[in-house]
């Protein structure tokens, strides 16, 4: 296949990587990298074909000597089933030359080369990982030379380069979505995050632990916990000992104050190793200031109902005994005695039910 002659094979590769290089607009380069690749081959279409998981193979970048898309809007004709001995051609012989359209097994392709005018096609895997996830096709529709080993040698390095551009920008997705979901995280998912070195200084704050400080992280940053968190359940060499037992998770409570308000944190602690010399604690906090709140409800609730039991009950054996001695109800001072310990009774029942709810009864009388 006869190539321009306005600059080396070198040279063009070396424009096509800085081109590739660049990290902003890639799809546009791509787009550009292969309409350069078009008019240096000589070639009438040159495109990506993509593997999906459905099975199917789908066109997704295309260049034509025309500017036409072959191809009409509908994504559905797009795509053709996918073969397998296509992809075993390309892995084992790294490109494929097909000289005579006829001699392509695949039904959908061949009809689709044919529908074109194709005359002859090679095609060379694009790797991500070492994994084939599409390749790349160059197509002439005229009866021109036959790509020579120098010429295929040289699409090969081609291809090297597309598949190590489009690997490095399906890198840089992947960071921007985990550091979405890692920001998302640290600021969303859990309450208190801290990274502390092995002498428990802290070297990073998410925003709902320093926040309880001041303003911004430099506020805390480089503190040691215990200063800030006077109120710790376990003392700070004990937490520093957690890097000797890396297969113990440590948990500890904490208060802190802020804004006049107690804050309990339960903590959940354990070493990471960054290296060999290099050891970090990392600190995952959960608010439990709530469940502190209604657990200190709940014990004056139980302590109530305990003196309710212990007042009442006697209370109540004694209004039965009365009731069971059928000969005192004709005593009117002791009626109106019975008559005043069932007023008293029920307003003291009344006043304990205004406190708990039925809930709290059952869970009372299960403990």
């Amino acid at each position: 296949m006869q190539t321009t002659n306005n600059i080396t094979r070198a040279e063009f590769l070396s424009d096509l990587n800085v081109l590739l290089s660049t990290s902003v607009g890639l799809n546009r380069n791509v787009k550009l990298a292969l309409k350069k690749l078009g008019e240096y081959e000589r070639a009438d279409w040159v495109y990506i074909v993509s593997i999906n998981h459905d099975m199917t193979f789908t066109i997704s970048e295309e260049w034509t000597r025309t500017g036409e898309s072959i191809f009409p809007e509908s994504e559905e004709k797009r795509s053709f089933y996918y073969d397998r001995k296509l992809e075993q051609d390309l892995e084992r012989d790294n490109y494929i030359y097909i000289r005579d359209i006829n001699d392509v097994t695949n039904e959908s392709l061949k009809n689709i080369m044919l529908a074109m005018g194709v005359n002859c096609a090679i095609f060379l895997p694009l790797y991500i990982s070492s994994h084939l996830f599409s390749f790349l096709c160059l197509s002439c529709c005229h009866h021109g030379e036959a790509w020579s080993g120098e010429e295929i040698e040289f699409l090969v390095q081609v291809a090297s380069i597309l598949s190590g551009a489009l690997e490095k920008e399906l890198i840089l997705r992947k960071l921007v979505k985990h550091h979405a979901l890692y920001q998302d995280f640290v600021e969303n998912r859990v309450d208190y995050i801290l990274r502390l070195n092995r002498h428990l200084h802290i070297s990073f704050s998410n925003k709902t632990f320093y926040s309880l400080f001041g303003d911004s992280p430099d506020d805390i940053i480089g503190s040691r916990i215990g200063d800030l968190m006077t109120e710790m359940d376990i003392s700070s060499k004990k937490l520093e000992e957690v890097v000797k037992f890396p297969e113990n998770l440590l948990t500890f409570n904490s208060k802190v104050m802020c804004d006049d308000k107690v804050v309990f944190i339960e903590w959940y602690a354990y070493p990471v190793r960054l290296d060999r010399d290099h050891i970090e604690i990392h600190l995952i906090g959960h608010n439990v200031t709530r469940f502190k709140e209604m657990e200190h409800e709940l014990t004056l609730l139980r302590a109530e109902l305990q003196i309710f039991s212990e007042t009442m009950y006697p209370m109540w054996q004694s209004i039965k005994d009365s009731l069971s001695e059928k000969n005192e109800i004709d005593n009117n001072e002791s009626i109106n005695d019975l008559t005043q310990k069932v007023i008293t009774f029920n307003r003291l029942y009344e006043e304990l039910l205004s406190k708990i709810d039925y809930k709290f009864v059952a869970n009372a009388y299960r403990s």
